[in-house]
């Protein structure tokens, strides 16, 4: 099975951007959402969110999805994260707030893989994955825990 990712392409021959699916359609069985101000210091000079605040706002979201979802402060999980990317699709202006959209969340044997999209009101802004891999006391990879496959099964990929 080829994973779903929200990294095709953003614009129309045209150029101009495409409707993003709602969230929790097609895209995501299920989607867990955090809601996130922006704030005066994720401004740059141009009065838009910085680039690198996006990632900020990934991991916004990811934190509260180890803690309502695992029972588990995400500075506390024993996970490092392995790689990152971020597409962005339009900036985001100062006053607003974004929805930070996670999902699917895919479970790897070592691994956890999260999709994430950023919107103000109905715009995507960007879109993003990231891979974690989940340490054992050693500090070498280990095999994610059953409880956190159980409690992430409803925002996996083949997830109904």
């Amino acid at each position: 099975m080829v994973p779903r990712r929200y990294h095709e392409p953003s614009t129309t021959e045209d150029g101009q951007f495409k409707s993003a699916p709602a969230l929790g359609s097609d895209v995501a069985p299920r989607t867990f959402t955090h809601d996130v101000a922006v704030q005066f210091r994720d401004l740059d000079t141009r009065a838009h969110v910085n680039h690198v605040v996006y990632a900020a706002y990934f991991e916004r979201g990811k934190e509260r999805l180890f803690e309502e979802v695992l029972d588990v402060s995400l500075s506390e999980a024993p996970t490092v994260v392995r790689s990152l990317d971020v597409d962005y699709l339009a900036p985001i202006g100062a006053n607003r707030t974004v929805t930070v959209a996670l999902g699917p969340v895919e479970t790897g044997e070592t691994s956890l893989t999260v999709e994430y999209e950023l919107r103000t009101d109905d715009e995507v802004v960007a879109t993003g994955r990231t891979v974690s891999v989940y340490l054992g006391e050693d500090g070498r990879p280990a095999s994610l825990p059953t409880a956190w496959r159980d409690a992430l099964e409803p925002y996996g990929p083949d997830a109904a």
